[in-house]
């Protein structure tokens, strides 16, 4: 009876501490990496997006169509393809793929080093190379973190 009894006791002490341990470690695993605050300036004027920046590898990726819009351009995303138009002016048009390193531009095959990436109501696409495609200069402050968009307003 006693040999049952510490048997039960060394089994119910493992199990508490290989639980506990468990939840320790998947507490720490699953606690989320805060990602620190990447921020949008248009001509001098704090420029919001409906979704957060979101950064991979040190590119930003925005919303395609809030900025395309805002440059002046339009996007559309073609669920059937996985590809997303970005046009302009009717004089630019270039058509990005999903998971694809390639695009094309006015028709013709480029290279793309991040394609577009679609989330939940959104394609996110890499804001420094959509921004100077549609025609702005880009600076980016490391200190503030702050990417400052330029580009004439046509009135």
């Amino acid at each position: 009876m006693l040999r049952k009894f510490s048997t039960m006791m060394l089994t119910a002490a493992l199990l508490t501490g290989s639980v506990a341990a468990t939840a320790a470690f998947a507490q720490t695993a699953s606690a989320p990496v805060q990602q620190q605050k990447i921020k949008v300036q248009l001509n001098g004027k704090e420029f919001p997006f409906p979704q957060e920046i979101v950064t991979e590898n040190g590119v930003a990726y925005v919303n395609s169509s809030t900025l395309a819009i805002a440059l002046g351009g339009t996007a559309a995303w073609d669920s059937t393809t996985k590809s997303l138009l970005i046009a302009k002016d009717n004089q630019y048009a270039l058509r990005m793929y999903e998971n694809k390193n390639f695009a094309y531009k006015n028709g013709k095959e480029t290279s793309v080093a991040n394609p577009p990436r679609p989330v939940t109501g959104a394609v996110l696409v890499p804001l420094v190379f959509i921004a100077q495609e549609l025609g702005a200069k880009v600076e980016y402050n490391a200190k503030t973190l702050t990417y400052k968009l330029s580009i004439p307003i046509n009135s």
